[in-house]
């Protein structure tokens, strides 16, 4: 596995590898097994996921902060309406 982490950062780090040929010998000369060099050379982005168990999917939840302010401001003008009522 770190063979192809290895590729795949040399790949994002070397502006040389964005010429195809050079890149395809970078694949070629890389010690991994057929099916991840296919992969990377036919630019198989979902068999390649697969191949090394990736989750491209990330979710994310953000709940916001309940105030607690407001509540209590609620709480005392239900009250102030109660005794308004009893008070009549």
């Amino acid at each position: 596995m770190s063979n192809i982490i290895q590729l795949l950062e040399k790949m994002g780090q070397e502006a040389n590898l964005q010429d195809k040929d050079k890149l395809e010998q970078a694949i070629q000369t890389a010690e991994l097994e057929h099916s991840l060099k296919e992969s990377l050379l036919n630019k198989d982005k979902l068999t390649l996921e697969r191949q090394l168990d990736i989750c491209p999917d990330i979710v994310a939840f953000l709940f916001p902060a309940e105030d607690d302010q407001p509540q209590q401001e609620d709480d005392e003008e239900q009250k102030e309406e109660i005794r308004s009522v009893i008070n009549g």
